[in-house]
């Protein structure tokens, strides 16, 4: 299936985007107090708390900052994460939802506090937050929702009105809340902090070793640190195997100028799938609204169409919106228990620190990460660390969870790489298409540039050995059973993978005209 869009990088943040400024690539030898890898909300946040207190703090960011999962959100800046307090509650206990309620509520503050520091770059806006339901059962959800989070000590409310041009029987608002412009906050964060510590962009980690100090490779180059703080979304470790504990999922993302008529107020999210979250945002005078759509497993591309497909329907019966002007996916890691983790990777490794698991609400939990992260790197109690400790272990919380995922990918590796994954003819793929072929006895990831000529890699991911696919909205490889995501040349993109998708030779005959 071939997808046209208007550009490559079609991510509405993204489009025309001007960095404040280039960081360098790390090109020589560095020791530090504190390496940061990652520059998202928990990486550039660790680096803010620890700016003043006295250490050699560098930050790494494997592309740009502002470019990778924060930048393809839809940035909501909010302490309602679904129907996140009673299942916090059921899993956790009363205290821990409000430790959660409390300290994503001070993120909300703090992140408008830094955005008002930026300026209109960070395009910080004011807005309540719905969550809304379009059946009766689900109405008894929200209700069960808005119990627990006034128990946690969030000021919500059920309202019947709900000002959308969607059926709706309730919503539970949280008053107050926040949207911003992902990369310029991001961006201005990073300008903010640049005086005080080291930022390095097109720097990405292929190796960590543990000891005294931490040894990583960057770029080839030799990096000691006493602390390594890993904020990739998954981490690029197997200490912990958080790949096993937090599973990727993703969903199609769109934005297009809102019909004048349209009149949206707030920033909201349903209970169901399939699921749809928006917002708007005004870009050059003109107001845009934004939305995600129905769930979908990376590497999945059949899903990945049905997703297109439901939210094409969507803008176009709901909105009147006849195609959206950008169109992209985003991917997160959903815990198997319902909490982030955050903190030590394990008992072994207490200068290993990791954040991850935020089930597409990384925005407060990313800053509530890198607070709790610098706590960590400083040897300071943090209330809330035992929420999101990483080396928790709940076997009755997420053992139904952790069983449920890991069987998923346990089928595809099993599926992919011995019974035999569904593969097309070299030859059918089109110019500007990508598929899984069978060729010479192997798997091979082939696409074809607009002008017909064919790239080839091994189809084999280098984290665990999954059979990757391609995705069509992003023109990137990606995996089914952790995640990875590799770019058209295989580079990686985003972990746990570390590795390049190694590059194969085939020919195929064209015999279509690609001359336009």
């Amino acid at each position: 299936m071939s997808i046209e869009f208007p550009s490559f990088s079609n991510v509405f943040w993204l489009d025309a985007a001007q960095p404040l400024h280039a960081y360098p690539a790390l090109d020589g030898p560095l020791s530090v107090d504190v390496a940061i890898i990652g520059g998202g909300m928990a990486g550039l946040h660790c680096a803010w708390y620890l700016r003043n207190r006295g250490l050699r703090v560098a930050l790494f960011e494997g592309s740009r900052i502002g470019t990778q999962a924060t930048g393809r959100s839809t940035a909501k800046i909010t302490s309602q994460h679904g129907l996140s307090y009673q299942t916090i509650t059921q899993k956790f206990g009363a205290d821990h939802a409000a430790l959660h309620a409390h300290h994503n509520q001070m993120a909300v503050q703090h992140i408008r506090q830094i955005a008002q520091s930026i300026g209109p770059a960070a395009a910080h806006e004011v807005r309540d937050a719905y969550v809304y339901a379009t059946t009766d059962e689900e109405v008894e959800q929200l209700e069960r929702e808005a119990a627990a989070a006034r128990q946690a000590g969030i000021k919500a409310e059920i309202v019947d009105q709900v000002p959308l041009p969607l059926k709706a029987l309730g919503a539970l608002r949280f008053p107050a809340q926040g949207q911003f412009d992902p990369f310029g906050y991001l961006q201005g964060l990073a300008d903010l902090i640049s005086e005080k510590i080291q930022i390095f962009e097109e720097s990405r980690v292929t190796s960590i070793d543990y000891g005294q100090p931490c040894v990583l490779t960057i770029n080839g180059q030799e990096v000691r640190a006493a602390h390594v703080v890993v904020t990739t979304q998954q981490p690029i470790i197997s200490q912990g195997h958080f790949f096993a504990k937090a599973f990727p999922f993703a969903h199609v993302v769109a934005a297009a100028p809102m019909p004048a008529r349209l009149d949206i107020n707030g920033m909201f999210i349903n209970i169901s799938e399939p699921r749809r979250s928006l917002r708007t945002t005004r870009f050059e005078d003109e107001r845009y609204l934004i939305v995600s759509g129905a769930e979908f497993r990376p590497g999945e591309p059949d899903e990945l169409y049905e997703a297109i497909d439901d939210l094409r329907r969507l803008l176009k019966d709901s909105f009147g919106i006849r195609e959206p002007t950008h169109l992209w996916t985003n991917e997160d890691f959903r815990p198997m228990d319902g909490a982030a983790f955050i903190g030590a990777a394990d008992s072994n490794h207490p200068r290993l620190l990791i954040a991850t698991g935020f089930a597409a609400w990384g925005i407060t939990q990313g800053a509530v990460a890198g607070d709790i992260l610098a706590s960590c790197v400083l040897g300071e109690e943090h209330p809330a660390l035992p929420l999101y400790d990483a080396t928790r272990h709940k076997p009755i919380a997420g053992g139904a969870q952790f069983v449920k995922e890991n069987v998923k990918a346990g089928i595809h590796l099993l599926g992919d790489r011995i019974l035999g994954r569904k593969t097309v003819d070299l030859t059918a793929i089109g110019p500007g298409e990508g598929a899984v072929v069978a060729h010479g006895g192997e798997k091979l990831a082939v696409r074809r540039d607009p002008s017909g000529e064919v790239v080839a890699l091994s189809a084999i991911c280098t984290h665990m050995g999954c059979v990757v696919d391609w995705n069509a909205v992003d023109r990137t490889w990606d995996c089914p059973c952790h995640g990875s995501r590799f770019d058209q040349a295989g580079d990686v993109l985003t972990g746990p993978a570390r590795e390049p998708l190694q590059p194969r030779t085939v020919h195929i005959e064209v015999t279509d005209d690609v001359s336009d």
